[in-house]
């Protein structure tokens, strides 16, 4: 490269980092954002500090690529995707929230992105407390590609920032959908909301950040919309995110509400007109911030006008990238901390395997299904759980490669999984089971009758891990209905069935 090509280069990264006209008045705290080449690159992004006074810094330089900040809860640190060399995994860094003091977190787990921070907690059972700080975010550590063949399988996954008082290190795996997970966000009850893979879209689903207790939040198994990029608006019980079509490479689309007291019938549109929205982020004054861009222009980052329902005053646009995903570099409050379930609790040890979680519902018959509301009660006499086996991804490469299996996100089993039952267990007169499961292992569940015909079927993922204790009320029942109170006859038996797998039990893992 010429002196003067140099020269130009130089001068143009110093104009790319210049505000623009349009500065939002009244945004008096500092902004960490990220800026993207227009074009996709294999290295480019970087994060950048914006202050009030208009004051541009670029904190990863000498960075590859860096993205996906998050400011810690006393906004003095920051997390980060990064890697600094093209060819290199993303990892998990951690830095000051001036770019001073670097520190990797992760290594060896191949892609991890999109951490967050989570609450102090501890996991020295019984009295719980050497609390340190603990962080989610996902990886493609398993080495598998997704159900759909798309690529890499990305899980969640949680980790301690600090050791732990004799254990060093914790990482734990906490998400096993093999249609992939993404986007984690920490609310202020302490779990982790998460968009999760779901037959031909993303839709929006809960955990604890030790990965017990998964549910539904918001969002259809069926239709191929996507809910992406949630957050909280601070003291609202408001979560605003992204609605797009399918999976979206940008996680692009409009904007929409739900409340947390009842997201299921409280969906709300909120952007209206033209114009793809991203990476929404509350102000802790209820205002929202958005990454926002028109037909072919760049994404700049806007506050968003809720009454005109559309993007507001410009705070910052570089025209020469694309400025996403605005965090404020200010302290917020600590989000409830909670005793990990998996921690507590005394593992099953059956004939030798330690790792088994128990699941029981209540009614297979309480359904809000067609096809489930079809089985007639009594009809159902067994239930079969049957296991996801992930292809590596050298193995879905291969089968690409011969294009054996075309991609249909409509179908079940998904083409790019290999299934095998861990066994059956039977239903009672009420509609009850209760088992022993292998945990930590992703399997859906199918209800046979009388003749071992399959009469209902889930069509997406579950789990119990290891140590824990899941129940349900039906079968894909109303999410807000509340369970009969009373004793199934699976308890008063409590002789649950051991569905452990054809290789894992005695064994252990």
């Amino acid at each position: 490269m010429s002196r003067f090509a140099k020269r130009v280069r130089v001068l143009s990264l110093l104009l790319s980092l210049l505000p623009v006209v349009g500065m939002a008045k009244g945004l008096e705290q500092p902004l960490i954002f990220v800026q993207e080449p227009l074009e996709p690159t294999a290295c480019g992004s970087r994060i950048a500090a914006l202050q009030p006074d208009g004051d541009i810094r670029l904190l990863t330089e000498g960075f590859c690529a860096a993205a996906e900040p998050t400011v810690s809860f006393d906004g003095r640190r920051v997390l980060f995707a990064g890697k600094l060399h093209a060819g290199e995994n993303w990892d998990v860094w951690e830095m000051d929230v001036n770019g001073s003091r670097k520190m990797r977190v992760t290594s060896d787990m191949g892609d991890c992105r999109e951490p967050v921070y989570l609450a102090m907690a501890a996991v020295d059972a019984p009295n719980f407390r050497d609390k340190v700080r603990w962080i989610a975010f996902t990886s493609t550590a398993s080495d598998a590609i997704d159900e759909q063949g798309r690529g890499p399988l990305a899980s969640l996954y949680a980790m301690s920032l600090t050791p732990v008082p004799g254990r060093g290190t914790v990482v734990w795996r906490t998400g096993y959908n093999l249609g992939g997970d993404l986007a984690p966000t920490t609310l202020a009850d302490g779990r982790v909301l998460f968009s999760s893979w779901q037959r031909q879209g993303f839709a929006l689903m809960t955990i604890s950040w030790a990965g017990e207790n998964l549910n539904p939040f918001f969002g259809s198994h069926d239709k191929t919309t996507s809910q992406l990029s949630a957050c909280e608006l601070p003291g609202e019980r408001l979560l605003v995110f992204v609605e797009g079509e399918g999976d979206a490479e940008d996680r692009s689309g409009r904007l929409a509400q739900v409340s947390f007291r009842r997201p299921l019938n409280s969906y709300r549109a909120l952007s209206r007109g033209e114009g793809r929205y991203r990476t929404p982020q509350g102000l802790a004054d209820g205002r929202l911030l958005v990454a926002y861009a028109r037909g072919g222009d760049s994404y700049g980052i806007y506050l968003f006008d809720e009454k005109k329902g559309m993007a507001g005053k410009k705070v910052f646009d570089a025209a020469d990238w694309h400025d996403v995903d605005p965090q404020p570099a200010v302290a917020r409050p600590e989000p409830i901390g909670r005793i990990p379930m998996v921690e507590f609790a005394s593992v099953l040890d059956v004939g030798g395997f330690k790792e088994a979680g128990q699941l029981q519902c209540l009614n297979v018959y309480e359904s809000d299904r067609e096809e489930s509301e079809q089985v007639r009660p009594g009809e159902a006499k067994k239930v079969r759980l049957v296991e996801g086996l992930p292809l590596t991804l050298e193995e879905g490469q291969r089968l690409l490669r011969k294009q054996e299996r075309g991609r249909d996100d409509g179908a079940w089993p998904p083409p790019f999984v290999a299934t095998r039952s861990l066994g059956e267990a039977p239903v009672e007169e009420d509609g009850s089971f209760y088992v022993n499961v292998a945990g930590n292992v992703p399997f859906y569940v199918e209800i046979l009758d009388g003749k071992g015909e399959v009469v209902t079927a889930m069509r997406s993922w579950m789990w119990v891990r290891s140590g824990d204790q899941r129940g349900c009320i039906g079968c894909h029942e109303d999410k807000e209905m509340a369970p009969e109170n009373r004793v199934t006859e699976a308890l008063v038996k409590a002789q649950p069935t051991m569905l452990l797998g054809p290789r894992r039990q005695g064994k252990g893992e």
